[in-house]
């Protein structure tokens, strides 16, 4: 029996600003901006930050859930997502653009060492945003 795959859906159009788009979602909408280096207006979260947020959301709940799943307590979860990159590729300079690493920062209230382990673990394979950047790019995982 083959499992169904789930399919999630974006869009983005631009606006009438130079540097802005609107990106819609599930008839949800948001604004995000083209960085100053390419004539955005930096006024709305940019590409690369949209990116890195989905990773620290998507650990948030893989870790919500799968602690509510386990009975492991979690009173607080802040997690931190950063990436590197060269900017020069962006702006049309002879550099490769990708993410040549990311780095994943879990600061977890309540569960022990033993469980903080078992809700990283479940982070590393399950959260589908997570997996897919762990291909493309060595990702640090830093548990606090």
């Amino acid at each position: 029996m083959t499992a169904k795959l789930a399919t999630a859906t974006a869009g983005c159009r631009l606006s009438n600003e130079p540097g802005r788009a609107m990106l819609t979602m599930r008839g949800q909408h948001v604004v995000t901006d083209s960085p100053p280096t390419l004539g955005g207006p930096n006024e709305a979260p940019n590409p690369v930050e949209l990116l890195l947020s989905a990773l620290a959301a998507c650990a948030v709940f893989v870790c919500e859930r799968a602690a509510r799943e386990m009975g492991i307590e979690l009173r607080a979860i802040n997690v931190t997502a950063a990436g590197e990159f060269d900017p020069r590729g962006v702006c049309g300079e002879a550099f490769d653009p990708r993410f040549q690493g990311f780095q994943v920062r879990l600061a977890l209230e309540g569960p022990d060492a033993a469980q903080c382990e078992q809700l990283l673990q479940a982070f590393e394979s399950r959260c589908p945003v997570y997996t897919t950047l762990s291909r493309a790019a060595p990702v640090e995982i830093i548990l606090n």
